[in-house]
Parts: C-alpha cells; sequence; structure tokens
C-alpha cells in the first residue's frame, strides 16, 4: 500500500509542472554617493535588484535597498567592500521566498562544467547540482512511477485530445 501511495503522490508531483523556490534577502547598504554605481555592479553579478536608493538626510550617505537571493549572498559583504574601498556597510534579513527562474525538468537544458548558466537554466542546475550532491540519479521523470501500460493509454489519450 505505501510504495503504491508513494508512486502516486511522486508521479502527482511531476505531472504538475514543478517550480523551486528559494529564500530571498532585503538588503539595506549605507555608503558614500560615489559608491552607488558599484553597489549596483555589485548587485547585478549576483542576481540581486534595487528596490530603493536614496540619500541620507544631514549626511553624505546614500541608502541602497535591494533584494538578493540567499544563496548568491556568500561573499557579498565581502565583495561589496572590496569593491567600494571599505566605503559600504550592509545588513541582510531573511525577507520571502521567490520562484527560481526555469523549468527544473527541462532535459533540452544542457549544462556545462565551469561556466555560469544563464538565467532561464537557474532551476534545472540547482536541481541536478544537488541531486549529484546527494547521490542521487539527475534523471528525474514520471516514466519511473508508471507501468508501461499506463503510460501507453496516457500517450493514447493525449493523441486523441490532439
Amino acid at each position: 500500500m505505501i510504495p503504491t501511495a508513494r508512486r502516486v503522490a511522486y508521479s502527482s508531483f511531476l505531472m504538475a509542472t514543478p517550480r523551486l523556490m528559494e529564500p530571498i534577502y532585503f538588503v539595506e547598504i549605507q555608503a558614500p554617493v560615489n559608491c552607488v554605481p558599484p553597489i549596483y555592479n555589485v548587485l547585478g553579478r549576483r542576481r540581486g535588484h534595487v528596490t530603493q536608493d536614496e540619500p541620507k538626510p544631514g549626511s553624505p550617505l546614500y541608502t541602497v535597498r535591494a533584494f538578493i537571493p540567499i544563496v548568491e549572498s556568500f561573499g557579498f559583504e565581502t565583495d561589496l567592500r572590496a569593491h567600494t574601498q571599505g566605503q559600504a556597510f550592509c545588513l541582510s534579513v531573511f525577507d520571502h521566498w521567490e520562484i527560481v527562474p526555469g523549468d527544473p525538468l527541462d532535459k533540452s537544458i544542457v549544462l556545462r562544467p565551469l561556466e555560469a548558466s544563464p538565467t532561464p537554466h537557474l532551476a534545472r542546475e540547482f536541481m541536478v547540482k544537488t541531486r549529484r550532491r546527494k547521490g542521487l540519479s539527475e534523471d528525474v521523470s514520471v516514466n519511473t512511477f508508471f507501468s508501461d501500460e499506463l503510460l501507453m493509454q496516457m500517450a493514447r489519450e493525449t493523441q486523441m485530445l490532439s
């Protein structure tokens, strides 16, 4: 009973076009005005996006508020300080979850080692790397949970609907 229920649950998840979600930090950066362009560059390289930037009243500082994926935040503060000569400092706090761009089950995506993946391929890259790290098969398909007769019947029904 349990193996059958497990196959039903797994196959229904895979048939529902699953998506990955990632945690996102809210980042508040304070720096002098001349450091704002390097801040934008660092955030841009790490899939961050600025939501607000404004001068801090009564001081020569600028406040930049942005969102950055937590997976991209490792080494962010060091990178930020290196590009602003140590003049910028930041505060990071978890804010929300967001869908990772791309389809994790798209087998047409070819991942090349030692190359950065384009944004639409990130979900596939995350899934494949996680499964490799855990020693699991990279192939995730609904076919492993269905019997051959059921697959043939589903294919016939799909052809009749087309």
